[in-house]
């Protein structure tokens, strides 16, 4: 994200948003609070946050803290499930995505946590995952991005339709690692569930799903197509939208700047839509039922930091292209995760909480 975040997390103070211009946000769609701050931690910054199947619980990481948090919807009964120590805590660092295994209902041997975060020492960022056995909490190492970095660390992960693990990671501001194939930064990865390499992958030898990303907050499968879309920050001239296909290169490396910021490495890709200036995107889900009116059913929604709206972009007949843009709600502060309940409506956080939003 911008440098405003990074003040921000130093200051661990929400962010003090400009006047907004252009077509305002839809008077039509509010927000309700699901889970508020602790009054211990007035500052939580759920960072990523994921349902259970049925929709009861949601499972939430304090960015700062290092607490993954349990939460029942029904009764807000919110205590702390389990703890990652030796969190990173400064600029765009610390618990930064979070799923849950999608087998979670078949066993209680399936209840894996996933978390990516970043470590203080060794200064990089990690995925793991962890479950809660008889004996205490049984922790995975399943994948390290090395060289971690005060900002372009990526962060989101979620399971895909084809029950893979994907996870987008940052540049750690060394743009030559995003045409690595062989270096996990600047990736959408896809993984197994054990973190292991799955044989389909589209890149001989490597775990890249996609590469040539600068750096991702944000990305969702279409619950139509199965397909991968993916927020990502730019420079300072712009952000993008990508439809990211398997194998594809997105353009971001060592010969990339202002105003070519997709134009590294081999046939690469340009994004869908670009934001000049940039909005600092985070992240995405479809709406799917999600209870914002029939315009907005199968639309992608995805938030912003720098403005605090979140946007609905409309595709095309063919779901890989788009043909219209609404701002759906201006939020008073920057925007972070963003996902769709497993029963309908779109949920999103800030640095105080997790919201619903809901039509007015």
């Amino acid at each position: 994200m911008r440098k405003a975040m990074i003040l921000s997390a130093v200051a661990m103070t929400l962010l003090a948003l400009p006047p907004l211009g252009g077509t305002p946000a839809s008077a039509a769609v509010g927000r309700v609070r699901v889970i508020d701050c602790r009054g211990s931690n007035p500052s939580c910054w759920p960072a990523a946050f994921a349902f259970t199947p049925n929709g009861q619980e949601v499972f939430y990481v304090e960015r700062f803290t290092g607490q993954i948090r349990r939460h029942t919807l029904a009764t807000n009964h919110d205590i702390q499930w389990g703890k990652v120590n030796n969190v990173a805590t400064s600029g765009e660092q610390g618990m930064l995505g979070l799923t849950l295994d999608p087998r979670w209902n078949r066993a209680p041997k399936f209840r894996w946590v996933y978390v990516y975060y970043t470590r203080q020492s060794p200064l990089q960022n990690r995925i793991i995952r962890l479950r809660k056995t008889s004996n205490g909490l049984v922790r995975n190492h399943l994948q390290t991005i090395p060289a971690a970095s005060g900002y372009h660390n990526g962060g989101p992960i979620h399971f895909g339709p084809d029950g893979r693990l994907y996870a987008a990671t940052g540049d750690a501001h060394s743009a030559a690692r995003a045409q690595d194939r062989d270096d996990p930064g600047g990736k959408v990865l896809r993984l197994t569930n054990t973190g292991r390499r799955p044989g389909d992958n589209p890149i001989p030898g490597s775990k890249a799903f996609s590469f040539g990303h600068r750096n991702s907050f944000g990305f969702a499968f279409d619950p139509l197509t199965g397909r991968l879309w993916q927020t990502e920050n730019g420079p300072g001239c712009d952000d993008e939208v990508n439809f990211v296909r398997p194998g594809r290169n997105y353009g971001w490396g060592p010969g990339s700047d202002c105003p070519g910021t997709s134009t590294s490495g081999p046939n690469p890709v340009q994004p869908r839509k670009r934001y000049t200036p940039p909005i600092a995107p985070t992240g995405a889900a479809f709406c799917d039922g999600c209870g914002l009116g029939q315009a907005a059913e199968n639309d992608l929604l995805f938030g912003a930091w720098n403005d605090g709206i979140i946007r609905r972009l409309v595709l095309n007949g063919s779901r890989n292209g788009i043909t219209g843009q609404q701002q759906v709600f201006n939020n008073p502060s920057g925007v972070m995760a963003v996902e769709a309940a497993p029963a309908g409506g779109i949920y999103f956080s800030d640095s105080s909480g997790i919201f619903k939003l809901r039509r007015n």
